[in-house]
């Protein structure tokens, strides 16, 4: 059955936060016949403009009879300052109550308190955006780590890109995940990150003065994460000694070089057994373990739950 998406922008709207998502959706239907259709809906119809001045052509208003499956609000800096009059989040609200999902795209999020003012919504943004969103709507729980979350119908995400990473989520939930995986192969995606990393990425916080010198390494690491990396290895790549390595590790991530890549390699393992079919003992064995007690064990501790409690637990939210 096809899937009906309305995506809702004003002027001022982020063009990456309707066109990541859009592309996303519509490389499924090269894939799968009439998987989604699509319509672009603002406060009324015509021409929109985007933060940097270029215009899409929304085909329809909310005076318009419209109705969907999914109900997506982009963001942007002219969507965060939008103020809905009562009647636009009357009208915004009758939409969405009929919809199966509403979702936010980064400072989307800022309309969603406005269409649900008596509910209390655990949601995110972009991580900039984070305070503003729990100071202006206090009445909401402000997650300011997580790509993207769900709240009962309604989802979240942080910025810009994760708008894809959500839309290949749903994409999973609606066709499942190995459709989801194909769409990501098209966008040549490297990898769909679970909604549950930061979207503070270890890159990010490590851009600033001597932590950079980190940075080439940080890079590298994912790729190593099948065999063994020594601590002497990854100071040969950082081009500093061990000590001046495991200062700079404690100092700017919090962690020792090896409990840095421990962490790596629990968390693409998570990621590895949310997305494929693959056995626990092949997944313990691409992400660098020896054996698959050390990998549960390790596992186990990191999550709190072991891998073969969570791979079940992933299939049931996969049949939900």
């Amino acid at each position: 059955m096809t899937q009906k998406l309305t995506f809702f922008i004003a002027d001022g709207f982020q063009a990456l936060d309707l066109f990541g998502p859009l592309d996303a959706f519509m490389e499924t239907n090269t894939l799968v016949q009439n998987a989604y259709q699509t319509q672009l809906l603002s406060l009324h119809p015509g021409l929109i403009a985007t933060a940097y001045g270029q215009q899409v052509h929304a085909e329809a208003g909310l005076n318009d009879n419209v109705r969907c499956d999914t109900l997506i609000l982009c963001g942007g800096v002219g969507m965060r300052t939008l103020k809905l009059t009562v009647q636009q989040a009357t009208q915004l609200r009758a939409i969405a109550d009929n919809a199966s999902r509403v979702i936010s795209i980064c400072t989307g999020s800022f309309l969603l308190p406005q269409i649900y003012p008596e509910k209390s919504l655990t949601i995110t943004t972009h991580w900039r955006h984070c305070q503003q969103l729990a100071e202006q709507f206090p009445q909401c729980h402000v997650k300011l780590d997580p790509l993207f979350i769900n709240d009962g119908m309604v989802w979240s995400s942080a910025g810009v890109l994760s708008g894809v990473d959500l839309a290949l989520a749903l994409i999973g939930e609606d066709f499942g995940k190995a459709m989801a995986a194909k769409v990501a192969k098209e966008l040549v995606v490297y990898l769909q990150r679970s909604g549950q990393q930061t979207q503070y990425s270890d890159l990010l916080a490590i851009q600033t003065g001597e932590s950079q010198r980190l940075s080439t390494l940080i890079e590298w690491l994912p790729s190593q994460l099948h065999h063994t990396t020594t601590v002497a290895q990854m100071a040969e790549k950082a081009c500093l000694s061990e000590r001046q390595l495991t200062r700079l590790f404690k100092s700017h991530l919090g962690s020792s070089p090896s409990q840095y890549v421990r962490k790596l390699r629990l968390e693409r393992a998570r990621d590895l057994l949310s997305q494929s079919q693959a056995s626990l003992t092949n997944v313990a064995t691409k992400v660098g373990f020896n054996n698959y007690d050390s990998f549960r064990r390790a596992f186990s501790q990191y999550f709190g739950i072991s891998p073969s409690v969570f791979v079940q637990h992933q299939g049931r939210e996969e049949h939900a």
